[in-house]
């Protein structure tokens, strides 16, 4: 029984003083995977406890870097420097990310008072064209200041570019109009329009290279640029709208693009009118008269494009006014004169939805030529 107590007892004090080693780890490692474990094991105790020990200060000169211009799917990297100023160590921890496309990466985790370390931010573009930024939060032990956020941006550079909208210049109905935009690349050094498709009336288009040093290239990096003129030939009197697709081939041939650009004009009416009293949207507004004389407005009218036209009085309202348009020595100019006779019943059209007009054009082409404008006012009778 002595011998077997005796043995029980040795073989606690064995078992007592075994240590295990760490699954994986060869023992030429040991020493740096305890190490490492031992800081990691601090920099917990440093974030949990941030707030009772606070001599940690953590200093970084920049939070954000701008990468400028860069190729589409391209990868770049910064390094963000990052001081410990204060009199404790500095524990670090990388965030979030504001996009998977952005990834930290800290140089070491634990600053000692005085120490530097790193981190850095690394950007994959993609094919995305436009301004970018991005940003990463870096976490500390310092309690004024327990989150960094540092940032990288930049833009990158577009294969085809072009305005995503173009207004053709203003002309007379059944004249062309003609419009040009430039459209370019910051990446291919050469590429050709092959095709250009638009359902604007009668559409044609022409493209020609310009040079780099064209002033609408200022400050835009480009590596090639052509010059697109475009006609189309309105043939009805209203805004037209729509978009072209540019199908566009890059100089090797083996990439294809088709771009979409917008479009929008509207020829000039006809028939204008022209006097100080009239506004370009309310019309002319007479105000309110009294039926104890007679009242007389004077304006011009002049036909746009075809003068050879014979233009008359369409329509009037309210019937109280009459209308006369008298012929002027210039081609296509008349007098317009409207006059509301003495003694006229009272007659109120003031209200948006109830107000006057007159209408003037082309008795044999009402649709196609002519144009209007509204009245307001009211005629009333005074009483004695």
């Amino acid at each position: 029984m002595g011998s077997l107590a005796a043995m029980i007892t040795v073989a606690s004090g064995v078992s007592l003083s075994v240590k295990y080693k760490p699954y994986g780890v060869p023992d030429v490692l040991r020493a740096d995977y305890e190490r490492k474990v031992a800081d990691i094991k601090e920099r917990e105790y440093l974030f949990q406890n941030a707030d009772e020990l606070s001599e940690a200060i953590a200093h970084m000169p920049a939070t954000t870097h701008d990468f400028g211009m860069m190729d589409p799917h391209g990868t770049a990297s910064h390094q963000f420097a990052i001081h410990n100023q204060g009199s404790a160590p500095l524990a670090l921890k990388m965030g979030t990310t504001t996009c998977k496309c952005t990834a930290g990466k800290l140089g070491s985790e634990l600053l000692q008072p005085g120490e530097q370390t790193t981190v850095e931010l690394t950007w994959n573009t993609g094919y995305k064209v436009d301004e970018y930024e991005q940003s990463a939060i870096l976490l500390t032990n310092d309690p004024t200041l327990p989150e960094i956020e540092i940032k990288v941006k930049g833009e990158i550079k577009g294969e085809f570019l072009s305005p995503e909208t173009i207004t053709f210049p203003r002309t007379n109905v059944a004249e062309t109009s003609h419009a040009r935009f430039v459209v370019f690349s910051q990446v291919w050094t050469s590429f050709e329009v092959e095709n250009i498709e638009c359902e604007a009336e009668d559409f044609t288009w022409y493209a020609e290279p310009i040079d780099g040093s064209d002033s609408r290239l200022a400050d835009k990096q480009s590596t090639h640029a052509v010059e697109i003129h475009v006609f189309t030939t309105p043939l009805q009197q209203r805004r037209f709208s729509g978009n072209m697709e540019l199908r566009v081939r890059s100089q090797n041939g083996k990439n294809a693009v088709v771009h979409t650009v917008g479009y929008s004009g509207k020829p000039h009416s006809p028939i204008s009118f022209y006097s100080r009293d009239i506004h370009f949207q309310d019309g002319l507004d007479i105000g309110t008269l009294t039926n104890k004389k007679s009242h007389q407005f004077n304006l011009v009218v002049r036909t746009n494009g075809d003068t050879s036209r014979k233009i008359e009085v369409l329509d009037i309202e309210p019937k109280i006014i009459s209308a006369k348009l008298t012929p002027l020595k210039t081609a296509g100019n008349f007098r317009l004169s409207l006059e509301i006779p003495r003694d006229s019943p009272t007659t109120i059209f003031n209200m948006a939805e109830n107000h006057g007009y007159v209408q003037v054009g082309d008795p044999l082409d009402k649709n196609q030529f002519s144009n209007w404008f509204p009245i307001h006012g009211a005629v009333v009778e005074l009483s004695k």
